[in-house]
């Protein structure tokens, strides 16, 4: 009788079940790993799978019942028999390479075991981490954490790495969140990791399960949440599903006009057999495991679009929240999707969405990304008949959806700021390269100083500080944390790129495929003068989005554009305010006062200043200076090209 539960999970730890729905046997093999030296899988011996009586087309081994030794083991199977057809556990949740990948167990008292970890039960109730609209994003390429010595390429940064080299100075920033790139096991060894092998495994080369679990261990014991970049429209060839069961998992290279950049789409609108939906449950238990072993604290969902099944999208994101929040009640979950097309009517309840429920937390605010750096180059014009540049830039900081220039209008906005992930540079930095490029580049080329291209804006950076050169870094570094303020006072939630909070460069082509995805950090530019200096001033702005209230809520107003804001060679001089729901002139809010033209301001007055004589205090000060004149109501402050000033009252 065909059983009306899901064949995964099985139940019981030592149960394997594989998908396998057109092989005529499968059997296993497996030895301890305490023979390594002994390495022979050939000559293990082969244990025949039962076909399952309940679940057609899934093979079944009782690891439980084979009374093995304690220890871990590594295992494979073979298929029909044919040695040349060695198949690998898609749901293995720990693997070991010796000439080839295979799947991990444990064994202790005679049954299978997953390795212990002991998590600290206060810690892991959540009440330390940050809910949605306090947390601030830091998106990590893992493998970009470390940096060979020898040259500029990457070097495969590892969990224990990161734990020991980096997680206190990233608390010393005063984030709370990190968002990581795919670190489940991928084929690609030096890219980013969206060519995803095993779902249930950390990447072999960053460490095992135990690490990885420490890892998410040592974040929250610091107030660090852990969101995990997933990649669900497609798998790598190299994923055990395609030789297994492609007829079940596997959709038609181009469905529906999809991207599978080389993969194998996932098959989402056929059901497997009957009203199995294959690789829509194998999906959906992804996340409860990582939700449950690992104690991850959200998703990202990669690739958006190439999904295209909202349905499974919105099953996937409430089973994720669902499974959180039985293990952890009230610890708080985000699931973000990386939606170019920016479609925010996935972020909240639409007659179009399915059962008119939200499909999502959040959205990449694409629109976002590119007014700011718009804005922060000078380049932000206007046409006849389009949007005032006051118009655009009054929307793309608040929830009322920015400026697509692609159909010529404004897309509609979002309903709270914790719908919208809102940035500068994320690790895809074709054609948005690090912001020190895009600014120090130019600047470069108009001082005669090289074209501004990667190895000229590298060289500058590392040879010139302390020098003359220094002047010109340090324009670019103030510039810089301009950008830096404008995305931690919008209204969402702000997330950079590591390695941005100091100012790092690119070392490599960041237009090229391969470079672009091996350039990874380089830690020593921090300690170079006017990084470090950067650096502690972006942790001042990013401790103040992390601590004010006034943040952390909806309400902007913008209390002033200059007369000539919307001329194009005019003083792009603007000011708002981050109010705390209360009347402007309050306690407790938040001033942002933004130069974003070239010109600079030595004395810039504000008259019939709202706040009159309260005292403020300035976030991540450059040296400006500040006054106020009570007898006018007047605040005077000086105002460099391109720079933008926080104050607090």
């Amino acid at each position: 009788m065909v059983s009306s539960m899901p064949p995964q999970p099985t139940g019981r730890y030592g149960l394997l079940r594989i998908p396998a729905p057109t092989v005529a046997s499968l059997a296993i093999r497996f030895s301890s790993l305490a023979n390594r030296d002994d390495f022979d899988p050939p000559g293990w011996p082969n244990i025949p799978l039962t076909p399952s009586a309940a679940y057609p087309g899934w093979w079944e081994f009782d690891v439980d019942a084979q009374a093995l030794p304690d220890g871990a083991y590594e295992y494979e199977f073979v298929q029909d028999g044919d040695p040349t057809k060695v198949r690998n556990d898609p749901y293995a949740g720990e693997i070991t390479r010796f000439g080839y990948y295979r799947g991990v167990f444990h064994i202790a008292g005679g049954v299978r075991v997953s390795p212990n970890v002991r998590w600290d039960a206060a810690v892991e109730a959540g009440a330390g981490l940050a809910p949605n609209n306090k947390i601030v994003i830091y998106e990590m390429p893992l493998k970009w954490m470390k940096s060979a010595s020898d040259n500029q390429y990457v070097d495969i940064g590892t969990f224990d790495e990161v734990i020991f080299e980096h997680l206190q100075n990233l608390k010393n920033l005063n984030i709370n969140c990190i968002e990581l790139l795919p670190i489940e096991d991928t084929s690609q060894t030096l890219d980013w990791g969206y060519g995803t092998r095993f779902y249930f495994a950390p990447d072999y080369d960053m460490g095992g399960p135990v690490d990885a679990k420490f890892f998410i261990k040592s974040c929250h014991a610091l107030g660090i949440r852990v969101i995990l970049d997933v990649v669900m429209a497609f798998f790598s060839p190299t994923c055990p599903l395609s030789d297994l069961a492609a007829q079940w998992f596997m959709a038609p290279p181009g469905e529906n006009g999809r991207n599978g950049w080389g993969q194998n789409l996932f098959e989402y609108n056929s059901p497997a057999y009957g009203t199995y939906y294959a690789s829509r449950e194998f999906l959906c238990q992804m996340a409860e495991f990582w939700v449950n072993e690992y104690h991850v604290d959200g998703f990202r969902i990669d690739d958006f679009p190439d999904i295209d099944n909202w349905a499974f999208v919105q099953e996937f994101h409430d089973r994720a929240t669902a499974a959180s929040n039985a293990a952890f009640p009230g610890k708080p979950f985000l699931v973000v999707a990386e939606n170019t097309s920016r479609q925010f009517v996935t972020t909240g309840s639409d007659p179009g969405n399915p059962n008119g429920q939200k499909v999502v937390d959040a959205i990449w605010n694409f629109g976002f990304q590119q007014e700011v750096r718009l804005l922060a180059t000078g380049t932000l014009t206007t046409a006849m008949g389009q949007p005032s540049r006051t118009q655009r830039v009054s929307h793309f900081l608040t929830t009322e959806g920015t400026w697509n220039g692609w159909n010529n209008s404004f897309d509609p906005g979002y309903a709270d700021l914790a719908c919208a992930v809102n940035y500068a540079t994320s690790h895809d930095v074709q054609g948005a390269p690090r912001m020190m490029n895009v600014i120090l580049g130019p600047m470069l080329q108009n001082a005669g100083l090289g074209d501004g291209g990667v190895s000229n804006v590298k060289t500058f950076m590392d040879q010139t500080q302390g020098s003359s050169g220094t002047g010109l870094i340090d324009i670019a570094a103030d510039r810089i944390f301009g950008v830096f303020a404008l995305i931690l006072t919008s209204v969402g939630m702000p997330m950079f790129l590591a390695g941005e909070e100091f100012g790092d460069v690119h070392d490599l082509d960041f237009n090229a495929t391969d470079p672009k995805q091996q350039d990874p950090v380089q830690w020593y530019r921090a300690t170079l003068p006017s990084n470090e200096a950067l650096q502690m001033r972006v942790g001042e702005l990013i401790k103040l989005r992390t601590v004010n209230p006034a943040l952390q809520r909806n309400e902007i107003n913008f209390f002033y554009f200059h007369p000539a804001f919307d001329t194009n060679d005019g003083s792009w001089v603007f000011a708002y305010a981050r109010t705390n729901g209360a009347a402007l002139g309050s306690a407790g809010q938040v001033i942002v006062i933004a130069n974003v033209c070239g010109q600079s301001f030595p004395s810039f007055a504000f008259s019939n200043w709202p706040w009159n004589a309260q005292p403020l205090t300035e976030s991540g000060t450059g040296g400006g200076t500040f006054s106020y004149n009570a007898g006018s109501n007047t605040f005077i402050l000086s105002l460099n090209a391109f720079e933008v000033r926080v104050f607090s009252v």
